[in-house]
Formats: structure tokens, C-alpha cells, sequence
């Protein structure tokens, strides 16, 4: 596993890649970045949550909290286990703190893989076949944000058969980069998200949205987060937990002063590399957990 703070970038080659961006309203207006994402490869689940700018930090809470429960409960063997696990994270979100919630974990198979998917809200959750570039399953919004509700009344487990299939977990700032380039949802999965190696995509996408802010084509756009992960090939791991994202104004505010006043400087850092440069991590809004 690889991170690249500047560009709030995380990749294991061949496995899975995340990217978080903040929207231009969202740094103009001095909020902080309201979506968060959650992965952990040692016990194959990701998580997503987009919270409002009201309080941006109610994303990063949850996801945090969701990870101290399997940390502490351990890892939940059926869907109505996690269903449960999950249940009790949203129950105790404070009411002001609105946010969306998606789960999917993995378990790998001698056929492909199994997912277990829970979500609630507008963010979704999406498995698309690579060879056909169409999106075989993609959740409904619903009214379950976190926050909001005490809880999410449904869990879908899929079977994959085989390693053409790709999970895509991704806010709705995603669909504002589709628009930005005259597609709907279903053509970026079905193209850019599909056809390029999983480990690429976070940095293909960074660089698709910088252009169309250089072309003067993207107009406003909401905060973007996406996880994407080819589930047959995805390995059981020593790697930490990391939770990156859902940060406050202050913190966004000290990332975005440095991205003016140093740029990115487009370091990737390794895991063992990661001992000595954790404080500059923290400060990208990055949070590792061993």
C-alpha cells in the first residue's frame, strides 16, 4: 500500500485505489471536506460517508467508529451480522450530524467473491462488469442518512463469479465529474472506472478533474470521494487501517494554504516509509491505524 498526501491519494497495486477532492464552493467558503473513506485491507471492508459542511467532521466520526467496533467485536462472518455491527454505529450519531453511510466487504472465494453491501443515503455503491462495462448492481438513494435515522433497514449480499467485476464506492460529487466531461453515471463506470488498472484510477481522475478546472468546464462541483477495488484479486494483508478525509475547516484550511503556498509535490510514501512522516500525513487529513 501506497499514499500520496498531497494528492489525498491511497493505492495497492492491482487491488484498490481511493481519492478524495474538495470542492471548489467548499474552499471558497472556508468549510472542510465532508467525505470521508475507510479502507481495510486486513479484513477486506470499505466504508464511505459524506457529511454536510455544517459539520464535515460527522463523516470521519462514524467511519472511525465503525472500525473500533470490528476492531473491538471482531469481523462480522454473515450479512445480518455486519447489518447489526453497522446498526449500532449509526444509532449513537448525534442528530445534527448528517452524513451518508456505505459499507461493502469483501470475502474472496474459489469461484470469485462474495460482497456485502449496506448503505444509506445518496452516496453509492456500484459493481460493474469489466468486460461489458455494465453496471450489473448499483444501490438506491434512500433517506437513511446517518444522523437522521437510528438505523438501515436493509443488506444485500452479491456473488462474482470469476475477476471481471469491480466495485466502485463513490459520493455524489462523482456524478459532477461526469457531467463535466457530458456523461451520465453509467457511462463513466462503464468506461474510465472499468478499463483502467484499479491503482490508476485515483490519479487518472485527480487529473481529469485538474484539467477540466484548467478548461474552465467544471464549474462548481461538490466534494468527491471514490474507493474503487477488484474484489477476486483483492489479498488478505497486514496493512493499516486508514481513514482519510471528513476534515474540519481548520484542517482544510492548514492543507489547502499549503497546496497554494508549496504545491504538490507528488511524494508517495510506502508503509515503512510512514513511521517518519506521520505528522505531515495527519495534516493532508490522513489517519492511519495500525
Amino acid at each position: 500500500m501506497r499514499i500520496n498526501p498531497d494528492a489525498r491519494i491511497i493505492v495497492k497495486e492491482n487491488e484498490c485505489g481511493a481519492l478524495i477532492v474538495t470542492g471548489h464552493e467548499k474552499i471558497r467558503s472556508g468549510y472542510g471536506n465532508g467525505d470521508c473513506l475507510l479502507l481495510n485491507l486486513k479484513d477486506s471492508f470499505f466504508a464511505l460517508s459524506d457529511s454536510t459542511e455544517r459539520y464535515s467532521r460527522a463523516s470521519r466520526d462514524i467511519l472511525e467508529r465503525l472500525g473500533e467496533e470490528v476492531a473491538r467485536e471482531g469481523v462480522p462472518g454473515r450479512k445480518e451480522e455486519w447489518l447489526e455491527l453497522v446498526n449500532r454505529v449509526f444509532a449513537v450519531q448525534k442528530f445534527q450530524h448528517k452524513a451518508t453511510f456505505s459499507l461493502a466487504a469483501v470475502r474472496r472465494n474459489a469461484a470469485g467473491a462474495s460482497l456485502c453491501i449496506i448503505n444509506g443515503g445518496d452516496s453509492t455503491v456500484s459493481v460493474v462488469n469489466r468486460s461489458t462495462g455494465r453496471v450489473e448492481y448499483r444501490t438506491e438513494p434512500n433517506m437513511n442518512f446517518a444522523g437522521r435515522s437510528k438505523g438501515i433497514s436493509g443488506v444485500k449480499e452479491l456473488t462474482l463469479k470469476g475477476k471481471g467485476y469491480r466495485l466502485v464506492m463513490a459520493s455524489d460529487g462523482l456524478s459532477d465529474v461526469a457531467r463535466f466531461f457530458g456523461k451520465d453515471m453509467s457511462d463513466m463506470m462503464g468506461s474510465f472506472l472499468t478499463r483502467e488498472q484499479v491503482h490508476h484510477i485515483p490519479g487518472k481522475l485527480r487529473e481529469m478533474i485538474r484539467s477540466a478546472d484548467v478548461k474552465g468546464i467544471a464549474g462548481n462541483y461538490d466534494d468527491i470521494g471514490i474507493i474503487v477495488v477488484d474484489p477476486a484479486i483483492l489479498a488478505s494483508s497486514r496493512d493499516p487501517q486508514i481513514v482519510m478525509g471528513g476534515t474540519n475547516p481548520v484542517e482544510e484550511h492548514v492543507y489547502q494554504k499549503k497546496m497554494r503556498d508549496s504545491g504538490s509535490n507528488d511524494e508517495w510514501i510506502s508503509l515503512k516509509d510512514l513511521p517518519e512522516r506521520t505528522s505531515y500525513v495527519n495534516m493532508c487529513g490522513i489517519r492511519v491505524k495500525a
